[in-house]
């Protein structure tokens, strides 16, 4: 199989899809290569992304990696965000094919943008 049931499942239901109204912090990132764009919109309290909603326009993996990033990193710092690698996307969707890990980038860098508007809005 060339995906795994996890990029699948959150292929076919993405998490936390859609945008947010007032953000703390917005972000996106896109990969020039084929055009894959994602945005992520933050809630932040207390120093906590405690809602994390995305907008995607690319492939499936794109998609999937967004909504499996949305979950995993709810909950953390924004410092935490501001560090985020596509390796740990990846390995959450049980791996991408090569051709397809750019979808992990793309999320990690629209996260990293979003914390990195936060913390400017924040002085």
């Amino acid at each position: 199989m060339r995906y795994s049931s996890t990029l699948v499942d959150h292929f076919l239901n993405p998490r936390n899809a859609g945008i947010m109204r007032e953000p703390d912090g917005v972000g996106e990132d896109e990969y020039a290569g084929c055009g894959d764009l994602a945005r992520f919109f933050l809630r932040v309290r207390d120093g906590r992304a405690v809602e994390i909603r995305f907008q995607t326009y690319g492939c499936g993996p794109t998609i999937a990696a967004a909504s499996v990033a949305s979950e995993l990193y709810r909950g953390r710092l924004v410092g935490d965000l501001c560090a985020v690698e596509g390796a740990e996307i990846e390995r959450a969707l049980d791996g991408l094919p090569q051709d397809r890990r750019h979808a992990a980038d793309v999320a990690a860098g629209a996260l990293r943008a979003a914390a990195a508007q936060y913390r400017a809005r924040q002085g």
